[in-house]
């Protein structure tokens, strides 16, 4: 997963969200805790607050040894579908 890689709320929020709605990245929080062990990382996700207007999603990245190297929180934009 690359740092810029907003999708991190995307894809959690849109399985929430219903059918003619998606999301846009308000903001993108990311803090990097420690360096990663060579090898996959797995991220996280969870919504933690959502409105009729915005979504909160809230991430850690866990390194192959379930060891927290990274978290970050999205602040989305809820929108209809174009």
């Amino acid at each position: 997963m690359r740092h810029d890689d907003t999708r991190l709320g995307d894809r959690h929020c849109r399985a929430a969200l219903a059918p003619g709605l998606t999301v846009v990245t308000k903001k993108l929080d990311t803090c990097f805790l420690k360096p990663a062990a060579v090898g996959p990382i797995t991220a996280r996700a969870r919504v933690v607050e959502q409105t009729e207007r915005d979504v909160v999603v809230r991430a850690e990245l866990v390194d192959m040894r379930y060891i927290a190297v990274a978290d970050a929180t999205a602040r989305l934009r809820i929108l209809a579908k174009r």
